[in-house]
């Protein structure tokens, strides 16, 4: 998932100021079962869409028609002028999909069925590394008067209202991306009852898209995984080349670009390419290298992979015949089969596929006999899959529970994402022992729910009430974990001291290690810290779990501020007057009642790039937010934005 964050929100006593800037975050994970590696040989794929906390998502049914023959749509998640755009060449079919909730901000419909069968999962955020993209670059926005290219926010929405297979999706995608660009990288999923297909994007106007094998398995976090592939000149299109086994569809240029970059790993005479090798950076991040291994090793206890393994096969094999449940297990892996504590804060080597930020997880079935009407289901848990039941889905159904389709964009107690967002939440202060209580729920509901889902054809009125009672059921589900949960929570933060971990991002990079200390009674929610670094300043705000100010705080807090993210000594002040200011090792410390402090030093703290604001929650959609208090941007981050050309 990448998300083209252009804003961050500052809280203060009365105003907020919006400073415009543009960085893609991601940190998805996908995976991909073969049916003949399946129990039952369906095949399955799926992903857990990981980007923050605090992001609603929403199950959509749009009916057909919803665009019209010669209607044209615009992204406008990286640029409202000059997004990419698509005229619809008939009128749209129905289909659904999970969404975001502000399509102001870019649509985000991610994956879903069409009427014709079509299923789309997409994306997993990618990059190239910077030699190929310096011979073909995304078409991002950072070019002067270039129009963007495809991005993740429309590509489901084109792909679901106009294509009629899995390799017409394919020859759809390739053909926009060919002549109109690409402004990022993706890993997508297409399929259909006959077959399913994986696409890589890798850069401006290069890609490959692989025909899946049945007897493999995959793991794809954010990077490019295909290894080495021959791709011959089997047909000769207009914007693409298919292999003569018909099993690739890939860009013309695929060689020549990587040939103009120094950087092909293969033999163009043979019509051979590492593409992993050739298109992604050369080192994985850890991670990608964390839940790559953790999830293979989830799927094939006896993988031949550590965290040391320098090159993973995306074509996995296994012995073992992999479930449903294994799959819905692997979208909850914490590394416990590594034999690691996972941390969800650091994006490091710990970092686990069942992390804090999945905003929502799905997972297709197509099973054994599966027809064009009636493809298979779509497993969806709206909220972290931690805590949040998966509800089966239907490709017929025309009707969704309000509580799964309410687009609220601030904690709603009638909303399934919000509700799984608040027991996530309250989980996260004593996990071992409140995960007892979510797991005895979830794990009774899960069982119903899996025994309940149909997946042989049935009427559309039959899925859709079949859907609405067991959405129910997992709603019910959460708001008795909710219940629960309550009391427990607030017992434990009257009696214990909390620890509230600072999520530092690109801009606040520095500020990583900083945590707030609430001692026990200091309130009924545990807090964290917003932090935003300015020129000449930090002002750092005590917040609840949504990212609000705190109005009260029973006790004095104690902030820890990493020194090293200041260049010189600072002095503090809140509303009440100037703040004591402690070294403490490498530590500023600051005790407060106050939930605002401003720190003033020499100079301001250097930021490694620019992000929006550092908060454990942003209640809106954070794709892009205008802010009409332009005058009061500052000049500095003007500056940092002007001399931007790319986040990774």
């Amino acid at each position: 998932m990448k998300k083209i964050i252009r804003s961050f929100i500052s809280f203060s006593v009365v105003v907020a100021v919006f400073l415009v800037i543009a960085t893609p975050v991601s940190a998805c994970t996908g995976v991909i079962v073969g049916s003949d590696v399946t129990e039952d040989g369906s095949y399955i794929f799926g992903r857990t869409e990981d980007l923050e906390v605090n992001h609603n998502k929403v199950y959509k049914v749009h009916p057909a028609k919803t665009f019209t023959k010669g209607q044209t749509i615009v992204d406008v998640s990286y640029d409202p002028d000059l997004g990419y755009s698509y005229t619809f060449p008939k009128d749209s079919y129905s289909f659904t999909s999970i969404s975001d909730t502000t399509p102001e901000y870019g649509i985000f419909d991610e994956a879903g069925f069409n009427e014709m069968g079509l299923i789309a999962d997409m994306t997993v955020s990618a990059s190239a590394n910077d030699e190929i993209l310096a011979v073909d670059p995304y078409l991002d926005g950072s070019q002067e008067n270039t129009k963007v290219g495809i991005t993740e926010a429309i590509i489901a929405t084109v792909v679901l209202s106009t294509g009629e297979s899995a390799q017409d999706a394919i020859k759809l995608i390739a053909s926009e991306v060919s002549q109109h660009g690409a402004a990022e990288g993706n890993g997508l999923v297409v399929g259909d009852h006959k077959e399913l297909w994986y696409m890589e994007i890798y850069s401006g106007h290069q890609f490959v898209a692989m025909k899946y094998p049945t007897d493999k398995f995959s793991v794809f976090p954010n990077t490019f995984w295909i290894n080495e592939v021959t791709l011959d000149v089997g047909s000769e299109e207009e914007h693409y080349n298919i292999t003569s086994d018909g099993n690739y569809i890939y860009s013309k240029d695929i060689f020549k670009v990587a040939k103009e970059a120094n950087k092909l790993v293969g033999d163009e005479e043979k019509r051979v390419i590492n593409l992993e090798a050739t298109y992604a950076p050369s080192e994985l991040s850890d991670g990608n290298i964390s839940r790559v291994c953790s999830g293979i090793k989830h799927l094939n206890p006896e993988a031949d992979v550590t965290f040391e393994t320098e090159v993973f096969e995306f074509l996995q094999t296994t012995n073992k015949k992999i479930t449903l449940e294994d799959v819905i297990a692997f979208t909850q892996n914490r590394m416990e089969n590594m034999d690691v504590v996972a941390d969800d804060f650091a994006k490091g080597i710990l970092y686990p596929i069942g992390n804090r930020n999945t905003m929502e997880a799905h997972i297709f079935v197509v099973p054994k006999g599966a027809t064009k009407e009636y493809p298979g289901v779509m497993y969806t848990a709206l909220g972290s899959p931690l805590v949040s039941p998966y509800v089966a889905y239907y490709p017929n159904q025309t009707d969704v529970l309000p509580q799964a389709a309410n687009e609220k964009n601030e904690y709603n107690e009638d909303s399934v994402y919000w509700v799984a967002m608040d027991v996530l939440h309250m989980v996260e202060v004593n996990r071992d022992e409140f995960m007892k209580v979510v797991n005895k729920h979830r794990e009774a509901a899960q069982a119903l729910l899996i025994k309940d889902t149909v997946l042989t054809s049935q009427d559309a009125a039959v899925s859709t009430e079949k859907n609405l009672k067991d959405a129910q059921m997992a709603f019910d589900t959460l708001k008795a974990m909710q219940s629960e949960l309550k009391g427990l929570y607030e017992t434990y933060l009257a009696n214990n001291d909390y620890n509230g971990v600072f999520k530092a991002r690109r801009r606040t990079a520095n500020f990583a290690g900083a945590y707030v200390v609430q001692p026990k009674g200091t309130a009924k929610v545990h807090v964290n810290l917003a932090i935003q670094p300015e020129e000449d300043k930090t002002t750092v705000t005590v917040v609840d779990p949504y990212g609000n100010p705190m109005t009260t705080l029973e006790n004095e807090v104690m902030i820890y501020l990493p020194k090293a993210a200041f260049e010189s000594s600072v002095t503090a002040k809140t509303a009440g007057g100037d703040l004591e200011v402690v070294e403490e090792n490498e530590f500023y410390v600051l005790k407060t009642k106050d939930s605002s402090v401003e720190l003033q030093m020499a100079n301001a703290p250097t930021p490694s790039s620019t992000d929006k604001m550092d908060t454990p929650a942003a209640p809106a959609n954070n794709a892009l937010v205008y802010g009409g208090l332009a005058a009061l941007i500052l000049g500095g981050v003007i500056f940092v934005f002007l001399k931007l050309k790319k986040t990774k």
